[in-house]
């Protein structure tokens, strides 16, 4: 499922060097961790993990100035890992 979320973020000499928090479905979940990061052709991306294990993909797009969040299944964090480690 993919949705257009409210994120804070830690900016330190750039927008959004770091999610902090996202708001899905309505709820606030905190970071517990980044676990990738890299630099799409619209802006930053971001793997990340909330409390309660979920996993999710965060896409910043500054053209439009919002964030994508897409919710991950553990088969889809395994298949981005070995794609990564070819």
């Amino acid at each position: 499922m993919v949705q257009v979320v409210s994120v804070e973020c830690y900016s330190g000499t750039r927008y959004a060097e770091r999610p902090v928090a996202l708001t899905w479905n309505g709820e606030r979940l905190s970071i517990e961790s980044v676990e990738r990061a890299w630099q799409t052709p619209d802006g930053m991306a971001f793997t990340v993990r909330v409390a309660g294990g979920l996993h999710f993909e965060l896409t910043y797009q500054p053209t439009r100035d919002q964030w994508i969040a897409q919710s991950l299944q553990a088969s889809e964090r395994t298949r981005q890992d070995s794609i990564l480690n070819i």
